[in-house]
């Protein structure tokens, strides 16, 4: 058997059929080369879902900025333009006729701003819609005398079963956006930034706004900032995305078929896409630096561990209901961040936007380095440290560590007979937001500012409810007894808040008045002799005149 074993002419074998395979690969090579230099002429992979064919292709960023159109630009809708923007008139000739929603022109500026400024820049395949001419001519030839289509309004030639060539003629065809028209005009705004050397901002329904715009210069100035080469901003227009692309009209549909047909699409394709939430926003983006801050914070700190390996807080809602297991929200953490770090000169560039566009609606904020985070990282700590320390916090803590055989859980402490408010998001939020202001404007100690908090808690003045402790009214509804969440009552608990840990206002008569008056209308209960009284901190209805302000805390 070992002679029949010839290993010269195995080897040989094996060399022939190695060197067949790299001549496939490179015949496939120069036909693949051959068929891209082809102008205008694309490699597709069909697609089908249901009724709707389509061809995926890739296309540079300049070709979809010359040739790709808004709805808006389709024939049918020519005379229904209105003259002083760039909308259509709804009437019932175009509601018809119509396959997706206006676009927003105020989402073009920041989202050029982001193509040009962002370095791992990315958008998804736009969806196209190919048009010739003869779709909205009844009497050609393509249609039959059924009003059927006698073919796709796209040209396509085979390759193989799996594969074929888009013509993407744009002598003969038209393509317009039927999803991504947000995508489209951002393009088509920094193509014109580019050629033009401006780009305005705009109103929703198109007009331009004087005064508001951004130069190439000014980005080129950005570049040069950041360390980057000017030249690469004109590089961005070579850059290319994915398209798919449908035909308008399919063979053998009539023209109303194709209309719903679009319609449905785009329904289809937008109803069952979902924004992401502000919190979902935290755990991924790695521009913000409060963000990154607050999830990281999030992560490590013992606060917010639930004792199995998980967290103590919600990163999705924006509240936390009163029996939820949860200690806060992550995006109150964020607001934390960008309240105690934020009064901090050294985390002041923290809330700027690329190019800063003031009244332009910015691009978003700009990554600091590693080492500012840290630094941040390392303050919004200590702040939760000393938090930590809090008689009501250390029973949280010890429950989930424990493994809920001793201590309080959250619900238990925002609920029952506690109802502590700083187990409440605007709370948290407002008492970083007063410490922090402590901090700069008294140069207070976070140590003694948190005695101060920890003896007070433990007297009861942090009772949601209790008529005797100031949050009542403030964040707590007179009437009802629910939780007050407006912007303008969080502003009132950080003044009072402020008030009781910095030892008063007597020397600020003015800055005393008004949280007099924003204490008093707050606990409001009813009135007497045609007078409002409201709820003093005796637990009894008083008029302003008899009413008072609760005692400093130092």
């Amino acid at each position: 058997m070992n002679g029949d074993f010839d290993a010269d002419r195995i080897r040989q074998t094996s060399e022939d059929l190695l060197e067949r395979e790299f001549n496939y690969k490179e015949a496939l090579r120069l036909l693949l080369d051959w068929q891209r230099d082809r102008e205008d002429h694309h490699v597709a992979l069909p697609a089908r879902m249901g009724t709707s064919k389509s061809y995926l292709v890739s296309a540079s960023l300049g070709w979809i900025a010359a040739n790709v159109y808004f709805a808006r630009d389709l024939p049918i809708f020519k005379k229904y333009l209105r003259k002083d923007s760039m909308a259509i008139d709804i009437n019932d000739v175009t509601t018809a006729y119509l396959q997706q929603r206006a676009p927003d022109y105020t989402r073009q500026l920041p989202m050029a701003m982001y193509l040009a400024t962002r370095k791992h820049h990315k958008f998804p395949s736009l969806l196209l819609v190919a048009y010739q001419d003869w779709v909205y001519d009844e009497a050609h030839d393509m249609w039959d005398p059924h009003g059927r289509a006698r073919e796709n309004s796209l040209n396509v030639e085979g390759l193989d079963t799996k594969a074929c060539v888009v013509d993407l003629d744009v002598a003969n065809t038209q393509y317009f956006a039927l999803d991504g028209q947000h995508r489209l005009m951002a393009i088509k705004g920094l193509k014109d930034l580019l050629d033009n050397g401006r780009l305005s901002a705009r109103k929703k329904d198109g007009t331009a706004i004087a005064g508001k715009d951004v130069t190439r210069d000014e980005i080129e100035g950005y570049f040069e900032e950041q360390g980057l080469d000017p030249n690469e901003l004109q590089s961005t227009m070579d850059e290319v995305m994915g398209v798919e692309i449908i035909p308008a009209v399919q063979t053998r549909e009539t023209f109303r078929e194709s209309v719903s047909r679009l319609r449905n699409v785009f329904v289809d394709v937008n109803e069952n896409a979902k924004r992401l939430e502000k919190g979902e926003l935290t755990l991924l983006d790695e521009n913000d630096a409060f963000r990154i801050v607050a999830r990281t914070v999030m992560t490590k700190h013992p606060l917010f561990k639930d004792g199995g390996g998980g967290l103590n807080v919600d990163t999705k809602s924006n509240q936390i209901p009163e029996r939820s297991p949860n200690y806060t929200v992550l995006n109150a953490l964020v607001s934390i961040a960008q309240a105690y770090l934020g009064e901090r000169p050294e985390f002041n560039g923290w809330k700027d936007t690329v190019l800063d566009l003031k009244g332009r609606r910015g691009v978003g904020p700009l990554r600091p380095t590693d080492g500012e985070i840290e630094k941040g990282l390392t303050q919004l700590s200590m702040y939760f440290d000393a938090l930590a320390k809090l008689t009501s916090h250390q029973s949280m803590i010890l429950h989930f560590s424990s493994d809920a055989q001793e201590g309080k859980s959250p619900a238990e402490l925002r609920g029952g007979s506690d109802r502590n408010i700083l187990f409440r998001p605007i709370a948290q939020v407002a008492l970083a937001r007063a410490i922090a202001r402590l901090q700069k404007d008294k140069g207070a100690d976070l140590g003694d500012l948190m005695e101060i908090l920890a003896c007070h808690e433990e007297s009861g003045e942090f009772d949601l409810a209790n008529k005797k402790a100031p949050w009542f009214g403030i964040l707590c509804d007179t009437i009802e007894g629910k939780v007050r969440r407006q912007k303008r009552y969080e502003d009132l608990c950080v003044e009072m808040m402020i008030y009781l840990l910095g030892g008063g206002f007597d020397n600020e008569e003015q800055r005393r008045k008004k949280l007099f008056d924003g204490f008093f209308e707050a606990r409001i209960g009813g009135e007497d002799s045609g007078e409002p009284v409201a709820w003093d901190l005796s637990g009894h209805l008083k008029t302003d005149d008899e009413f008072s302000l609760p005692d400093p805390w130092r």
